[in-house]
């Protein structure tokens, strides 16, 4: 049951009323953290539903019902609390961004769930402390009623916070400030385990849902057109000729992580990690991992599978990987395919160097920002 618990020590913001939002407020909620979920007034379709209701009905893997505080101020959700989570696809991360500009935040934290390195484009927030994950901690959809129904939650997510870029001096008490916020995410976040990076670039690269999403929409494409999406995406959609397809793109991704001294695994293995699986390879995962192989088809292509994860994932891995001298040529195929199928220029309005304000770095510069060798213990005191 979604209890909310008598004492509460904790308290939160939620920016963004969609299901990630939603899910983690329940989850929060039933933690014991006061949980206030901000959304914003041109998109309050499920805030609506869930505010006539009177309560948010969950189903799935969690069962119950709780009732959770929604506001269209950002005011609001500023003043209570100085831990914010933003749950917003990444497509719409800077609509908000302008709405946070408006406010002093040096005393807060700024959580982008999951950040698409959120991080670079919001540098000049002022935050008291900007961090990013690489997934939401579950997967959910909102049904027609405005139920949440949870598929799955994960047990372990990548995270990390912006640090100062190389040669900017920090004053003590910012460093304190910021250690503080993220211990305080740390214990809200609990019992969910934290893997601390090195960077927000190694958090982006563990987003793997740039090595799978896309590629699971282009490549059966025809297949959502003519059926409306009348199939299981992970279950009947990712097969051999598709996992082949995949593994070309997560080679890639693991061969950014090594240009800056990173050690990443599969795609596979990091989703194992997340969920606490043991799947051998893509097409095992797909048939036969809950959280996935129940998820339903889009009825089209205009879904944050193909509008998120190419523009804030895949661009951004091309962009770098061509950067560090890597060959990107079966990333930039998947973007230039998106481009063709829906007629968005990908490479131009996506996350590229020059959005994230990395355009002029050399291949030498984004080592010494964003590489990393340290242990993961090493990397949560630093940010801790």
């Amino acid at each position: 049951m979604l209890v909310q618990q008598q004492q509460q020590q904790h308290t939160a913001s939620i920016v963004g009323a969609g299901p990630a939002g939603f899910a983690l407020a329940a989850g929060l909620q039933s933690q014991g953290t006061s949980v206030l979920v901000y959304s914003h007034p041109t998109h309050v379709r499920h805030a609506n539903q869930v505010r006539r209701n009177g309560l948010l009905r969950a189903s799935g893997l969690m069962e119950g019902s709780t009732r959770v505080r929604v506001t269209t101020d950002m005011a609001e959700a500023v003043a209570f609390s100085r831990i914010m989570f933003l749950t917003v696809p990444s497509t719409g991360q800077e609509t908000v961004l302008e709405e946070l500009r408006k406010f002093s935040l040096r005393q807060h934290a700024i959580v982008a769930v999951p950040g698409n390195l959120f991080s670079l484009i919001a540098a000049d927030l002022h935050a008291g402390c900007i961090l990013e994950t690489n997934l939401s901690p579950y997967s959910c959809r909102m049904e027609g009623d405005g139920e949440l129904r949870v598929l799955g939650k994960k047990e372990l997510v990548f995270i990390a916070a912006l640090q100062p870029a190389e040669g900017e001096e920090e004053e003590d008490d910012v460093v304190v400030v910021r250690r503080a916020l993220c211990g305080e995410v740390a214990r809200i976040l609990s019992p969910t385990r934290l893997k601390w990076c090195s960077s927000v670039v190694e958090v982006s690269l563990a987003n793997v849902n740039g090595v799978f999403h896309p590629l699971m929409m282009l490549m059966n494409a025809g297949r959502i057109e003519s059926t409306g999406g009348d199939f299981m995406l992970y279950a009947d959609g990712l097969t051999p000729s598709v996992a082949n397809a995949m593994a070309a793109v997560d080679r890639v991704r693991i061969q950014i992580g090594e240009a800056l001294g990173l050690r990443l695994d599969g795609a596979v293995a990091v989703s194992n990690e997340c969920y606490g699986q043991g799947f051998s390879n893509f097409v095992d995962l797909g048939r036969h991992s809950p959280p996935h192989n129940r998820l339903r088809a889009p009825p089209t292509l205009e879904n944050r599978n193909l509008t998120e994860d190419v523009p804030d994932l895949l661009v951004s891995w091309c962009s770098l990987a061509e950067k560090l001298g890597i060959d990107a040529s079966p990333i930039r195929a998947v973007i230039t395919l998106a481009q063709m199928a829906t007629g968005v220029d990908y490479l131009a309005t996506g996350r590229n160097l020059r959005r994230l304000g990395l355009e002029h770095a050399t291949r030498a510069e984004l080592i010494a920002r964003f590489g990393g060798c340290d242990s993961s213990a090493d990397r949560q005191k630093r940010a801790v």
